[in-house]
């Protein structure tokens, strides 16, 4: 399995290197934003570690670019765990937020339930799924590929708006609490919360919706939570 860590504390990188390789963990190390995202492409990681302090862009903007390129798991890593900052990483298209520090084999384990979720997604055990053929013709959801297309162009999500979205998609008109939404993502977002869920909501509809100040798709049910409807 290959990790990339793009970090700017070489001796907090060198740590985590030496400990992954001892766990047989093929890694290669980034110092700078560009770097990491040259890196990216010519190492093709299983799972990117990621620091939101980096000398020359901020990891939250690296976080996005490196999310319109591609579905690899992202793990960030900061010792600012505000709230806000966890739900500005989320935003960004993080798929965990780890907080420094830490110890090396909750590491090890996040690194590896990222990459199984990445592989094999949660199933959805909340009702029938309704056959892909009677799903909607302007939105069209793959789950062997893990892509979405919109009116025929295809649309980038994080991990956890994917699994989401399929929720939503194979059970239209089925109003989901906020409490079922975040036992469906738990253990891919480890500080999904209320607030993370709105977020992913709202990431959503500014991906999927033609305007998502009046959302078509997916619908608010006033103090029950979400659903999904053809428009």
């Amino acid at each position: 399995m290959k990790v990339l860590i793009i970090e700017n504390d070489v001796v907090f990188a060198d740590m985590v290197r030496m400990y992954l390789a001892e766990e047989d963990f093929t890694v290669q190390t980034a110092f700078m934003a560009q770097d990491g995202l040259m890196s990216f492409h010519s190492f093709a990681p299983d799972v990117v570690l990621l620091a939101l302090s980096l000398p020359d862009v901020d990891g939250i903007t690296l976080c996005k670019t490196l999310r319109q390129q591609m579905q690899t798991p992202i793990i960030v890593v900061s010792i600012n765990s505000r709230a806000s900052e966890i739900i500005k990483a989320f935003t960004a298209g993080a798929d965990d937020f780890l907080s420094k520090p830490f110890g090396m084999q909750e590491l090890k384990a996040r690194i590896m339930i990222a990459v199984r979720k990445s592989i094999q997604p949660p199933s959805m055990e909340n009702g029938p799924e309704i056959p892909a053929t009677e799903h909607f013709p302007q939105l069209q959801l793959d789950p062997v590929r893990r892509s979405i297309s919109v009116n025929g162009d295809m649309v980038q999500t994080t991990f956890s708006e994917f699994e989401l979205l399929k929720v939503f998609y194979h059970h239209p008109y089925r109003v989901f609490t906020r409490d079922e939404l975040i036992t469906i993502i738990r253990g891919i977002d480890y500080h999904v919360n209320e607030r993370s869920i709105d977020v992913h909501i709202a990431n959503l509809r500014k991906k999927i919706e033609r305007d998502p100040k009046k959302p078509k798709y997916i619908q608010t049910v006033w103090g029950l939570g979400y659903r999904f409807a053809k428009p």
